[in-house]
């Protein structure tokens, strides 16, 4: 599976993607504000999860590669929660560091969200973001995301309670 974007192609993981996928679970200053695996107990879990998603109905796990080199991974997205009968979705996005700040990660989401709206035929997506997560909001708002509402004090895996912005975009069609 590859779905095309202006600068990035969004593709299925390969064994070449692991060692992209423990960089992204390592990442502790981008874990605290997107949430994801702190030190796992096995550094192939991640991996395992990431794979697993793949054969399932309610996920769409993409690698975020180059598409001059589309062996080249920059980060994951997914499309998570799929429900078919209310056609929504959650999507999530992480990249590695070095790619962070080039527009990469604002043309998967647009990449994405044209084709979970024309090709899946979902209706609505959302993102949660937490609270002091202030770039991400900024993207999601740059992508056509609007502020949904705010659910309070949710516990984060280091049993801080953080406030989560729930941002959604729905399809004109």
């Amino acid at each position: 599976m590859e779905i095309i974007g202006n600068q990035v192609v969004l593709r299925s993981m390969n064994d070449q993607d692991k060692d992209l996928l423990l960089d992204l679970c390592q990442d502790l200053a981008g874990t605290k504000v997107t949430g994801g695996y702190t030190s796992p107990r096995s550094p192939m879990r991640p991996i395992r999860v990431f794979y697993s998603l793949q054969n399932s109905a309610t996920h769409l796990p993409c690698i975020i590669a180059d598409k001059k080199n589309p062996q080249n991974g920059w980060g994951i997205i997914i499309l998570s929660h799929m429900d078919f009968d209310r056609k929504t979705a959650e999507i999530y996005i992480k990249l590695i560091t070095p790619a962070r700040g080039k527009g990469y990660a604002q043309d998967a989401i647009n990449t994405l969200v044209v084709y979970a709206f024309q090709e899946l035929g979902l209706k609505h997506l959302y993102a949660n973001i937490q609270e002091h997560n202030t770039a991400s909001q900024k993207l999601c708002e740059k992508c056509g995301f609007k502020q949904e509402c705010l659910q309070q004090s949710r516990a984060d895996r280091y049993g801080n309670h953080r406030n989560i912005y729930v941002y959604g975009i729905s399809s004109s069609v």
